[in-house]
């Protein structure tokens, strides 16, 4: 696979810890209403006993490592009607309107469809793949908790979003500082499911990074991430963009009008 030239200093990374800064994914304000938000308590009353648990579970959640794996590729770009074999009408199934062109990872099988994704990679010579994962041990715990107490799972469940989010954040801004180092500009992170980015790229995106020898991470046939509480993404590079990081994610979301979770 195609890596960023050893010259530039952005590096593929696999198999680390993410340590985020404390402020991220420590007992914070922020991080509680975060998961109180995941919950459904947004603008609520907070019962004593439920703010005392929520600081309980995001403690327990504190004490799993996320792992992580990224790698750097070089974006090519084909125009739709140059595609041997494909039509205008038929090039893709998960939009209404084809894209003018087809975006593809080089010397991988991941080929990235939709508006949302050309739109958002506009102007990017690159593409980074990112993989994240709390591990079987979040999954353990909260299954373990749903045999005895589903309260405290239900709040475990949104403290390990809460976490795996706050991981994605860290690698998000550790990769956009050195992108600016070596004077280019990074997107946000983009996952499949945003916008019209279809989920079935899942298994050649964890194939491109090796997800599941470095950190364990694999798709069912369903297309469903394990451990559950994991994330893939993608960051695009380029020079002199003035997009992709203006809007919360959530405003790429179709659903972002009725959906109770969002910012």
């Amino acid at each position: 696979m195609h890596e960023i030239h050893r010259e530039n200093r952005i590096v593929s990374r696999s198999e680390r810890p993410v340590h985020p800064q404390p402020h991220q994914t420590g007992l914070t304000q922020q991080a509680k209403d975060t998961v109180l938000r995941y919950l459904g308590r947004r603008g609520q009353a907070v019962p004593p006993q439920l703010d005392a648990l929520v600081e309980e579970c995001l403690g327990e959640i504190r004490s799993l490592q996320p792992r992580h794996t990224y790698r750097i590729f070089d974006l090519e770009r084909t125009p739709l009607q140059d595609k041997p074999g494909t039509s205008q009408d038929e090039a893709d199934p998960h939009q209404d309107e084809p894209t003018p062109e087809t975006l593809f990872l080089r010397n991988t099988q991941v080929t990235l469809f939709g508006q949302g994704i050309g739109r958002h990679l506009k102007g990017c010579r690159r593409a980074v793949l990112l993989a994240v994962t709390l591990g079987v041990d979040a999954d353990n715990l909260i299954r373990r908790r749903e045999h005895t107490d589903m309260t405290r799972a239900l709040v475990l469940d949104a403290c390990a979003t809460q976490q795996i989010e706050s991981a994605c954040d860290a690698i998000e801004q550790h990769v956009c500082r050195e992108a600016l180092s070596n004077g280019l500009t990074a997107t946000s992170r983009y996952s499949p499911g945003y916008g019209d980015l279809p989920l079935d790229i899942q298994p050649r995106l964890l194939a491109a990074l090796d997800a599941e020898r470095k950190i364990g991470l694999t798709c069912t046939q369903n297309l469903i991430l394990l451990p559950r509480k994991s994330v893939t993404a993608i960051i695009g590079l380029g020079e002199n963009l003035n997009h992709g990081r203006k809007h919360q994610r959530c405003d790429l979301c179709g659903l972002k009008e009725t959906c109770p979770y969002g910012i």
